[in-house]
């Protein structure tokens, strides 16, 4: 792979006589390296994984616990698998949004507030 943020650059490198392919992404160290240097589709991966992490303990996150205890747990065992490599994210508005969003998603079902409910963000945090 090559990256470039103007066109597709074709490089051809060969190992041993044999031409390697190239691609447009792929996955290391479970984070998604893309052609173009964006972030975009390993932040959204890590949103459903950090989702998926919020689902396997929502018995605890949801029960009859104090808050303190709730978010505490939050960021031991949810926030950490959507920060995994955060440190070479190139942030722009809509990412920030998302992740924020995501912020707020956890936040509300910690607090048992429907979606219908108006309360606003501030007040959630």
């Amino acid at each position: 792979m090559v990256l470039n943020k103007s066109d597709k650059t074709q490089c051809s490198v060969r190992a041993n006589g044999a031409k390697l392919e190239q691609v447009s992404q792929y996955k290391y160290l479970g984070s998604w390296i893309t052609e173009d240097g964006r972030c975009e589709q390993d932040i959204k991966t890590r949103i459903a994984m950090a989702k998926d992490a919020f689902w396997k303990h929502k018995e605890f996150l949801r029960g009859n616990i104090s808050l303190q205890v709730k978010k505490r747990m939050l960021h031991c065992y949810v926030f950490p698998v959507l920060k995994y490599s955060c440190e070479s994210w190139m942030m722009n508005k809509d990412l920030v949004q998302r992740i924020n969003a995501f912020e707020q998603w956890c936040y509300r079902r910690l607090l048992k507030i429907k979606w219908m409910d108006k309360i606003l963000n501030e007040e959630v945090l």
